[in-house]
């Protein structure tokens, strides 16, 4: 049987079990509650006086996401809105209000890891607007807040670290005898919804994380996979009947920066223009990237190129609606590390219908390079959805013209899955295509995945990250886990990923497979161990790891230690990754982390960073950098910054040393940002 054929029997096959498959029994999913609007507007001080919420709607019997039964501990919420707000309340009831835990004091810090990569490292309580009924974690609105108050936001929309272009919004908390309470007034002005639409529904549902007993519960019980069609629905809701204005807000910066040899300023300006709540353009002229730190790749063994996350505004802005390409299998297709500095920029981005979102994004540096991007998305259903993806890459210096064309979509029944994707790239010395075919399962204690890949030769992903080109084959993965209430044990999980693949030409590629074990104590411990065994082409991978880490869930006192050795590529190989996570006072927070691999010599590798908070607004900051490769000697960049940014108005930023240089650069950076 030919691997093509084999394919499309996976095909037949999986969609016979998605046609099959009725909606899950997942208990207290999809409920509804009417909206109503408020008679009082409460006062925002953290304390639910039942005469200020008189005429609000009331959710409660919260879901424990892992057991599927009623929390332990009761939470309620109460929703209402007028003209101008939304008004959001929770009583959070808590047997040992002692225990509840509040630590963070960053605005917008829980959501800094991405749509689902919250921070879970203390007690909050958060309410999530789906406006579009679209069941996509980009048009998803989070709101949440800690027993400090706290705020973090995760807006539709794109909108990323501007503050300035985030909107505002209040919320206050409060602890009391028999638990905690909050109140949020989110304005009608900072959410993107359907413009026009008489009476609609919002997708909606209430979310309560409880640090002591690690419970997750939620008011509409998504599973802890995050089915997002199983959120509750708001009705009947009367959104502000004002036309939308479009509006254009700028942020004009000047950088002096001052050196050996003489000073230089630079200026520019970012620009942000909302044509409706729901579609935005972003524009950059002469954009400064020499204040922003970047993130380090690491010194740990790598066949492919290591994907390395983006730091920089301009790209940040919008990225859900760029991405394309599975990251665990060739690599994303849209990598914005490979465009460097710019003369200027502009991307545009949002919904171009309640169904089809539209990103589009190009870079221009004079006399040189040109960058450009499409990204289309068009959802069939809350769980389908088909896209399409196009980037072209020219280069006048080396007369260099590259691009990639993609195809993909997913679709889900219950707990079976189907993705896919088709690419084709085009240039010089480029032309090779590539697509793939993944099925998955997954109920509340499994994942499982099987994954169909072929890759021609001389694939040029223009602006991506493909890792490997010409092979064949399939990798599986599987999880399993569980979590327990009770006993010294808190958690565990294994994970099993066998895969083989051969090249074109039916030489074998890789093959082989890991297993990994993870541990997680009541007293906050993790322990962890796997091994890996492979072959690329003929050279032997053999490894084993072993990692411990205390305070794994508290990123403020958190320390970890990771260890692997055996072989890499036929050689002895030994990796050794400490890390320390540390707040040794109120408001200074230190991180440690190291690298050192002993492959054919030394490579080291130690990055400390600390940050001190002196106000909501202000805060002082730096870097220290040590790398050291086989052969060379140690090089050290430190650099040390403040900051004054987050509020309407002016930003300054003063920094001492260059945080991307490799060695320490004696200068002074100045930069203003005028908010307008």
């Amino acid at each position: 049987m030919s691997f093509k054929t084999l394919m499309s029997c996976m095909l037949f096959a999986v969609v016979s079990l998605w046609s099959s498959h009725s909606r899950a029994d997942t208990g207290d999913a999809n409920r509804v509650i009417n909206a109503t609007r408020a008679i009082t507007v409460p006062t925002i001080d953290g304390r639910v006086a039942e005469n200020e919420w008189p005429a609000a709607t009331r959710a409660n019997g919260f879901t424990d996401l892992v057991t599927g039964k009623p929390a332990l501990e009761p939470t309620e919420a109460f929703i209402s809105y007028d003209e101008t707000y939304l008004y959001v309340a929770f009583k959070a009831h808590d047997n040992v209000p002692a225990g509840i835990t509040a630590r963070e004091v960053l605005r917008d810090s829980r959501y800094s890891g991405g749509d689902f990569g919250d921070n879970d490292s203390e007690d909050y309580l958060e309410v999530t607007l789906d406006p579009f009924l679209s069941a996509k974690p980009s048009d998803l609105c989070r709101f949440s807040v800690n027993a400090l108050s706290t705020r973090s936001a995760k807006i539709s929309g794109g909108r990323a670290g501007k503050a300035e272009w985030n909107g505002d919004w209040d919320a206050k908390a409060t602890l009391t005898a028999t638990g905690w309470e909050a109140e949020m007034r989110i304005p009608w002005k900072t959410i993107s919804f359907p413009a026009g639409k008489k009476n609609p529904d919002f997708g909606l549902n209430f979310r309560r994380v409880q640090y002591r007993t690690r419970i997750k519960s939620q008011w509409s019980n998504t599973t802890p996979q995050q089915f997002l069609n199983l959120m509750g629905r708001w009705s009947k809701i009367e959104p502000p009947k004002e036309k939308h204005k479009p509006s254009l807000s700028l942020l004009p910066y000047a950088l002096t920066t001052a050196k050996e040899g003489g000073s230089q300023i630079r200026t520019g300006i970012d620009a942000r223009y909302t044509v409706t709540p729901d579609f935005t353009v972003v524009s950059t002229i002469n954009p400064d990237f020499a204040t922003v730190e970047s993130a380090v790749q690491t010194v740990a063994f790598s066949r492919a190129e290591q994907f390395v996350p983006e730091r920089r505004p301009f790209f940040l802005e919008g990225a859900n609606y760029f991405s394309a390409g599975s990251f665990y299998t060739f690599g994303p297709l849209f990598y914005s590390n490979r465009i460097g500095l710019f003369d200027i920029g502009a991307k545009a981005y949002g919904k171009i219908t309640p169904k089809d979102t539209l990103g589009f994004l190009t870079a221009i540096d004079f006399g040189d390079r040109v960058d450009s991007i499409v990204r289309y998305r068009h959802d069939l259903s809350t769980t389908d959805q088909i896209g399409f993806f196009a980037s072209q890459s020219d280069t006048a210096k080396d007369n260099d013209h590259s691009g990639v064309v993609a195809l993909d979509g997913s679709l889900r029944r219950n707990k079976v899955g189907l993705e896919y994707q088709f690419i084709k790239s085009s240039g010089m010395n480029g032309g090779g295509g590539a697509a793939d075919l993944n099925f998955s399962y997954q109920d509340s204690f499994n994942f499982t995945s099987v994954q169909l890949m072929d890759a021609g030769r001389n694939i040029r992903a223009a602006n991506g990250l493909f890792y490997f080109d010409d092979f064949k084959g399939f990798q599986v993965y599987h999880n399993w886990s569980r979590e327990w209430r009770k006993g010294a044990w808190r958690s565990f999980s294994v994970d099993f990923f066998p895969n083989y693949t051969w090249h074109q030409d039916g030489t074998p590629f890789q093959r082989g497979g890991g297993l990994g074990v993870q541990f997680d104590t009541r007293s906050d411990w993790r322990l962890s161990t796997s091994v890996n065994h492979s072959m690329f082409d003929k050279q032997k991978d053999a490894t084993v790891r072993f990692g411990i880490t205390s305070g794994a869930t508290n990123r403020f006192r958190q320390i970890g230690m990771d260890l692997i050795t055996g072989q890499q590529a036929d050689k002895p190989y030994r990796f050794f990754a400490p890390n320390i996570s540390w707040r040794p006072v109120k408001n200074l927070d230190l991180l440690y982390t190291g690298g050192l691999q002993q492959f054919e010599g030394w490579r080291r590798q130690h990055i400390l960073t600390g940050n001190y908070i002196l106000s909501r607004t202000r805060t002082i900051g730096g870097r220290i950098l040590v790398q050291e490769e086989p052969g060379s000697s140690a090089t050290v960049n430190p650099y040390i910054s403040y900051r004054e940014a987050g509020e309407r108005g002016t930003e300054t930023y003063i920094l001492l040393g260059a945080p991307n240089n490799k060695t320490f650069l004696p200068q002074v950076m100045v930069k203003l940002i005028f908010a307008r």
